[in-house]
Formats: C-alpha cells, sequence, structure tokens
C-alpha cells in the first residue's frame, strides 16, 4: 500500500512539473500593433476641374424677377497645400471656374466665373479622402451691360482618391452665395451658384 501510495504521489508530481514546463514553455500573447495611417496626403498639389453649373438668383433689392440659372458647364484649376497629423487632414487651396451662364428668360443676362480661397479640412482613411471646406468667394454677374461685381462664401463637401501617391481623382459639390451692387449702387443682385464638380490633380 504504501508503494502504491508513493508510486501515486510520484506520478502527480512528474505531471505537475512536465506541466509548468509546458507552461513555461508555451510562447507568450503578442499583441498585434495597428496599422499606421500612411502620411501620403502632405504637400502641394494641383489640378485641373470640370463643373456642371446652376442654381439662380436669391436676392434682388429691384423688386424685380429670381430667375434660375440655366444648366451649363465650367472648366477650372486649382492649388493648394495640406497638412497630415493622422488620419486628420487640413490646408488651403485657390480656386478658378470659367464658366458664361445665362439666366432662364433672360438671355441677354449672365453669370460669369468664380474665384475661391478655400480652408479645408478632412477625414483620411489612407489613398480615400473625404473632406469639406468653406471660403470667400467672387463671381459677376452680368446683366444686359449693367455688371455686378459680387463675393460672398462659398461651401461644400468631396471626396478624392489618391492613385500612386502622385495622382488623384475626386467629386465635389459646392455652393457659392455672393451678391454685389453695380457701378451705381443703385441696387443688389445676389446669386447661388451651384456646382458638382469632377477634379484631377497631381500631388508634388
Amino acid at each position: 500500500m504504501k508503494k502504491i501510495s508513493f508510486l501515486a504521489a510520484s506520478l502527480v508530481s512528474v505531471a505537475m512539473t512536465a506541466q509548468a514546463g509546458s507552461m513555461e514553455d508555451a510562447p507568450a500573447d503578442t499583441a498585434v500593433a495597428p496599422v499606421p495611417v500612411e502620411n501620403v496626403w502632405q504637400g502641394f498639389y494641383g489640378g485641373l476641374s470640370f463643373s456642371g453649373v446652376g442654381g439662380g438668383i436669391n436676392e434682388n433689392t429691384f423688386g424685380g424677377p429670381q430667375p434660375e440659372l440655366e444648366s451649363t458647364s465650367g472648366v477650372g484649376a486649382f492649388v493648394g497645400y495640406n497638412w497630415q497629423r493622422g488620419n486628420a487632414v487640413f490646408g488651403g487651396e485657390l480656386a478658378y471656374t470659367s464658366f458664361e451662364t445665362p439666366f432662364e428668360g433672360f438671355a441677354s443676362s449672365f453669370q460669369n466665373n468664380a474665384i475661391e480661397l478655400r480652408a479645408r479640412g478632412g477625414y483620411a482613411m489612407n489613398n480615400i479622402l473625404f473632406y469639406g471646406f468653406v471660403g470667400y468667394a467672387t463671381s459677376e454677374l452680368d446683366d444686359a451691360g449693367n455688371v455686378f461685381e459680387q463675393s460672398g462664401a462659398s461651401y461644400g463637401i468631396g471626396a478624392e482618391y489618391l492613385i500612386k501617391n502622385r495622382y488623384s481623382v475626386g467629386l465635389e459639390l459646392s455652393r457659392r452665395s455672393v451678391s454685389g451692387e453695380d457701378a451705381l449702387a443703385s441696387g443688389t443682385l445676389g446669386t447661388d451658384v451651384d456646382m458638382v464638380t469632377f477634379r484631377a490633380g497631381y500631388h508634388f
């Protein structure tokens, strides 16, 4: 009986020793490090744009009609600089769009061109950037030779896809709410200029 008890105790001791050894030999759990966001958006960029243009009069102190703009197109260019901190991307941009869009029912009245200085901010998922912007815009309304130099706010949202860290394509929805007086300061006309814009850029 004593031999059996001794044998049982020996087996238990060997099993515990083997278990302890196997626990010591087992590799420790290693935490998976998060994949860092690539800093691909920082730097200068520039490009060209093609826009569908619409909108209409939003203010007329002369008491006349407030017609809509006919649907036309415009071409433009932009330059800017981005800073990137993790997923956050922010920067400034100067954009110009050339167009000559008549008003519905007023064939001799046109909304012409837009220049914008923008502040942009967005969220990057490596080579995809979602952004919004606000800025200052100027435009011109030619009412049958009576010219209104307009200025005001611009704002919009967009998404951009970066190809091989150099070329990018994007789509943007935007509005410019501008107003101004004519040369005689006899009244004010305000316009909402809306655009859906395809953009193609190059990043330096």
